[in-house]
């Protein structure tokens, strides 16, 4: 049997290796545009050898050409065929240019996701901090299943690697809900998914409802294919289902964009009986449910509250699955899943073999390591219990604030009222302006909408952050 300590030695005198290599070549590199910069080797000049500068390093050829490659990429040189290498013409002056646009004061809703913002500067963040013993572990999975070699030429399976989506119907099963492994198929992320989905069956102009608030990725989705969106009202146990029957009077939907389990932003889930009455009024007009369930895995489990995905009740007839992996691994190597039944898998699969023509291979292998293994559901367990902690403290700060907070089942969000009639957005202005990057409610609401609504990350709520919003709070109110 092959001992730990063994592999990890080899481990240690491979890195090693790799490091005295990259000293070499960066050796080299240095020297090249040191004798550039002093003027010694001039544009046009040719450099010498491979072998010669080899000779005057004491590295191996191999070191040189890599070093040479280097510098091609930069830009310092450039190679002819046959001839060798030479140096290139310094770059042109660029033309003075204006100064740079100030970007709008309260961000775009895409910030919250693309943020160059530190995570302890980043209350709004919607993406989730892990420890760094979760990072390491990651690591470790990632460096396991990279070592067996990739395929070097084509996109994997039709839909998805089929090892993976046995795996996730095992999962389904052991949570009650029983999936043929043809209906699952792979994406790569949650939301691709829910992207999939929408240009699979929304056509320009055709009505479409979402919830509000909601995901400010549900809007983009829908207004990136011309949909005709309007929106139910979220309460603290789903849809508004009056408006709900309502605006499926009057126009007809061709699709309900939502999340029964963990919604973002207010973290509530739908009760039993109102997802039943969603099933029953999606068969009465013909509706598709897409259930977005990108958060349902961070659901405590035995949380008190009577809640299921759509999909175990409706059993795949209306109701699209979308779920993925990216909060409790990380976006890095997140991968995505979209469940359906007979009536839509045909379309969805087209769509995904023609709109999302890449290759997943590493990060389905990834995940399905992490599920073979028992990694993923003990990460899970980790993660809901760091997220209850943050949580217990982070609501207790608010409530000193004497805000009021939407009752949340869990998950990684806060959905705190900053008091009737305040300026949100303008109190996301005034954080930025310290350096803090917010979530204001007119992200998650429809457009033109004021909203006195904040969005905060228990994972990145920092005590730094929320000093400052405290002392924002008192000046807007003062």
């Amino acid at each position: 049997m092959t001992s730990l300590s063994h592999s990890a030695d080899q481990d240690t005198f491979y890195e090693r290796d790799c490091a005295i290599g990259a000293g070499q070549m960066a050796r080299v590199i240095d020297a090249v545009e040191r004798q550039i910069e002093q003027g010694m080797l001039i544009a046009g000049q040719r450099l010498p050898s491979i072998r010669a500068m080899a000779g005057v390093h004491r590295v191996s050829r191999d070191t040189v050409q890599r070093a040479y490659d280097r510098l091609v990429a930069s830009g310092r040189i450039y190679a002819r065929r046959g001839s060798g290498f030479y140096v290139s013409a310094p770059p042109a002056a660029p033309p003075p240019s204006a100064p740079a646009a100030v970007p709008p004061d309260d961000r775009v809703a895409f910030q919250l996701i693309y943020a160059s913002h530190p995570l302890d500067c980043a209350p709004g963040s919607g993406v989730l901090r892990h420890e760094a013993s979760a990072i390491d572990e990651l690591n470790r999975v990632v460096k396991s299943v990279a070592a067996f070699g990739m395929r070097a030429n084509g996109y994997g399976e039709l839909a998805g690697y089929r090892p993976l989506r046995e795996h996730l119907r095992q999962k389904f099963a052991i949570e009650g809900i029983d999936v043929p492994v043809d209906s699952i198929f792979t994406v790569p992320g949650c939301i691709a998914g829910i992207g999939i989905v929408v240009r699979a069956f929304v056509r320009p102009g055709r009505p479409v409802l979402i919830e509000n608030p909601s995901s400010y990725m549900h809007l983009n989705a829908l207004l990136s294919q011309g949909a005709s969106i309007f929106y139910v009202p979220r309460l603290a146990d789903g849809p508004d289902m009056h408006v709900l029957r309502e605006l499926c009077e009057r126009h007809r939907p061709i699709m309900f964009l939502l999340s029964s389990l963990i919604q973002n932003p207010t973290g509530s889930c739908i009760s039993l009986h109102k997802a039943r009455q969603l099933i029953e009024i999606a068969a009465e007009f013909d509706m598709i449910l897409v259930d977005d369930a990108a958060y349902a895995d961070l659901l405590p489990p035995g949380n008190g509250r009577l809640s299921a995905p759509l999909m175990l009740l409706d059993h795949l007839d209306r109701v699209i699955h979308v779920g993925g992996t990216s909060r409790i691994l990380t976006p890095d190597v997140g991968i995505g899943y979209i469940v359906a039944g007979d009536r839509y898998v045909d379309m969805l699969r087209r769509f995904r073999s023609s709109h999302l023509l890449g290759n997943l291979l590493l990060a389905e292998r990834v995940f399905y390591r992490f599920l073979d293994e028992g990694l993923y559901r003990r990460r899970c367990e980790r993660v809901r219990a760091n997220l209850a902690q943050s949580m217990v403290a982070l609501q207790q700060h608010v409530t000193r604030l004497r805000l009021d907070v939407a009752p949340a089942v869990g998950g990684m969000f806060l959905w705190v009222d900053c008091g009737e009639g305040a300026d949100t957005r303008g109190l996301s202005r005034q954080m930025l302006n310290r350096g803090f990057l917010m979530a204001p409610g007119r992200h998650f609401c429809p457009p033109g909408v004021p909203s006195s609504k904040m969005r905060f990350n228990v994972t990145t709520s920092s005590g730094s952050a929320l000093q400052a919003f405290a002392e924002v709070l008192t000046s807007a109110s003062s």
